[in-house]
């Protein structure tokens, strides 16, 4: 542990734990005066939940990446911060990166595909960003799982995955019903400082 990174918020914190320890190492004789054994095992259990908080302290930081680890394999798409402007998420199960981001305040999940040249939404979602879906033009081609369909351009505002924003994204929205899953795409992957694939991880790193 490096003491000369410690911030004063960071001694505040220690200051107060040892205060809490001061006076539990103070009190405990006094509540189990008469009573040697009882009084010892009480102080070493004490002594033993301050260590345990130091200890918790003192590697919060590691700590912190495991509990987000297991929180992102148990919700997949979970896009974990693991730097600045740098998001890590982890492969579903079935092989694929589902990524949960926002479009204008709205929480919508996406399916990477570097393969699609823009992001594209389901015209379901689209109508949830007050898109009016009925009077779009559905004159662009696009390929999907279910087949080729016919997609309408957008711009979408705002598109931020975590801490990694970027505005006026070029967009496409599918017919009703000829998409099952939105699609983050070159539009939006092609403007990142860096994206990268693993077995089981992708980092995505904005500018």
């Amino acid at each position: 542990m490096n003491w000369s990174e410690i911030t004063p918020d960071d001694w505040a914190e220690l200051i107060f734990y040892g205060a809490i320890a001061t006076y539990v190492a103070i009190m405990i004789p006094k509540l189990f005066r008469g009573s040697f054994t009882a009084a010892i095992g009480a102080l070493l259990f004490w002594a033993l939940i301050f260590f345990g908080a130091i200890a918790a302290y003192a590697y919060r930081v590691e700590l912190r990446a495991i509990g987000d680890r297991v929180v992102a394999v148990l919700v997949p798409g979970t896009a974990i911060e693991t730097g600045a402007k740098e998001v890590t998420v982890f492969r579903r199960p079935d092989g694929q990166f589902a990524v949960n981001g926002s479009v204008d305040g709205h929480k919508i999940t996406f399916m990477l595909d570097t393969g699609a040249s823009a992001v594209v939404l389901r015209a379901e979602d689209a109508a949830k960003l007050d898109i009016p879906i009925r009077r779009l033009a559905y004159d662009v081609q696009v390929s999907t799982a279910n087949g080729r369909t016919m997609a309408a351009e957008i711009e979408i505002p705002r598109l931020s995955i975590g801490p990694i924003v970027e505005d006026h994204v070029r967009a496409l929205v599918a017919r009703p019903g000829a998409l099952r899953e939105n699609l983050l795409g070159m539009s939006f992957l092609g403007d990142l400082a860096s994206f990268s694939m693993t077995s089981d991880r992708l980092v995505m790193r904005g500018k």
